[in-house]
């Protein structure tokens, strides 16, 4: 085991973590000053050990492996831990599954999980990646990652998973901008037909939302006023994940029932 090509291995990922929007080759050779051909075969290395994996235009970011061993690293100390108990109490207080996603590179995976006990429910793998145009947690990180948001929209041609996926640039940013003025987003039917996902957004110490709280059900269990009362539950638990994590007080959405009833008629009508 050669402890130079081991600390080589460590900058790349080091790297990547930073560059969540992946790097070119020639970038991340130039950065961390290292030749073009053995930050290539390095990297061919990581790729073929799931650690890294290859986006676009041969750019290179973190991959499954990374993702899922970095989250069991900081499980003491991270999000994870800090979000449990919260939605613990959310997956209680709503009787649905509650789950915790957060950005990974260009993309969003699902790191933690509380099941209810309904005998119909949407079990989703942990470290799974989300579309960000197709599933609520993916629109909301887009949304309020302007990166992500130019990288999709300037995407050649976006998968249609159901027949009400959004795959039109200019619907897509008008989504984002009803998401960020309501601080909640929904997926009705657009990732998997029948199943409606909902997320709020989780704010870090520094203002920026990179993790949300989701909710995946049945459209029939979400549907009349029960939405609302569901929403403002998620709202109200990501705000206290937030203040745990020392964001800034204005910049925690907390919503109340009538507001989501209010954004709620008008995204039915706009349907």
């Amino acid at each position: 085991m050669n402890p130079a090509r081991i600390d080589r291995a460590l900058a790349v990922l080091g790297y990547l973590a930073k560059h969540q929007e992946g790097s070119t080759l020639k970038r991340l050779s130039d950065d961390l000053g290292l030749p073009m051909s053995s930050a290539h075969d390095l990297l061919q290395t990581l790729v073929g050990l799931d650690v890294v994996k290859v986006l676009g235009q041969r750019t290179y970011a973190l991959g499954p492996r990374a993702v899922i061993l970095a989250l069991s690293i900081v499980d003491s100390v991270d999000l994870r831990h800090v979000s449990r108990p919260y939605l613990a109490d959310l997956c209680e207080e709503i009787n649905e599954n509650t789950y915790l996603a957060v950005r990974s590179g260009t993309g969003v995976v699902y790191a933690d999980r509380h099941e209810a006990g309904q005998a119909l429910s949407v079990v989703v793998k942990l470290g799974g990646q989300r579309p960000l145009h197709g599933s609520s947690v993916g629109k909301l990180m887009a949304a309020y990652n302007p990166e992500l948001e130019q990288r999709l929209l300037d995407t050649a041609q976006l998968k249609q998973f159901t027949p009400r996926t959004l795959v039109d640039k200019e619907q897509l940013r008008e989504e984002f901008r009803e998401i960020r003025a309501r601080s909640y987003s929904v997926s009705d039917g657009e990732s998997v037909e029948g199943i409606l996902g909902l997320a709020t957004p989780i704010v870090d110490a520094v203002g920026i939302v990179n993790a949300a709280v989701h909710v995946s059900a049945p459209q029939g269990r979400l549907s009349g006023d029960r939405l609302p009362i569901v929403v403002a539950a998620m709202s109200h638990a990501a705000a206290l994940i937030s203040r745990q994590l020392g964001a800034p007080e204005d910049t925690v959405p907390v919503l109340t029932i009538e507001e989501i009833r209010g954004f709620e008629e008008r995204r039915r009508k706009s349907q």
